[in-house]
């Protein structure tokens, strides 16, 4: 039994420093801005049932309303923004996003005519702009025109809904 006594010790401590380890990444809370998956598709139901039918009959056919980013595209712009406006001496960072449209398909693809422009923002007087739902911007968050957007994410070949 005294030989157990050792193994049964150290799978212990084994143990143990798993679980320390394990508690060394705090957990990260999703930001007060996130919205469940239901959410989302209620908001692109509205969308969808609102605005896609004027959209279509205007244009003459349906166009993109989906883009996607890598996660390492946005981690790099991200931290892209972050030196750049370091350097120039701005901080209170954020992003923007604006609806933009090409005037003809990009590449050798029917689509996309819409697309999203990231473009990097900076606060004036202390503005947070932490708010849920739809408010106007406040005036006080500018654009930063000395930092490049981003744009040239993946559209989706319509329809894709959510």
């Amino acid at each position: 039994m005294k030989r157990q006594t050792p193994q049964l010790f150290i799978g212990a401590l084994g143990v143990l420093a798993l679980l320390l380890i394990a508690s060394c990444n705090p957990r990260i809370d999703p930001p007060t801005q996130s919205i469940t998956f239901e959410e989302v598709r209620e908001l692109q139901n509205e969308f969808v049932e609102t605005r896609a039918p004027l959209l279509e009959a205007g244009l003459g056919f349906e166009d993109t309303r989906d883009f996607w980013f890598s996660l390492d595209t946005l981690k790099n712009y991200i931290k892209y923004v972050e030196q750049e406006a370091k350097r120039q001496g701005y901080d209170n960072l954020g992003i923007r996003v604006y609806f933009a449209a090409y005037d003809e398909p990009q590449g050798n693809q029917e689509f996309p005519y819409s697309t999203v422009v990231l473009v990097p923002t900076t606060t004036i007087d202390g503005f947070s702009g932490l708010q849920k739902g739809f408010f106007p911007v406040q005036e006080t968050i500018e654009n930063l025109d000395s930092i490049n957007a981003l744009n040239y994410g993946g559209g989706g070949i319509p329809p894709n809904d959510y």
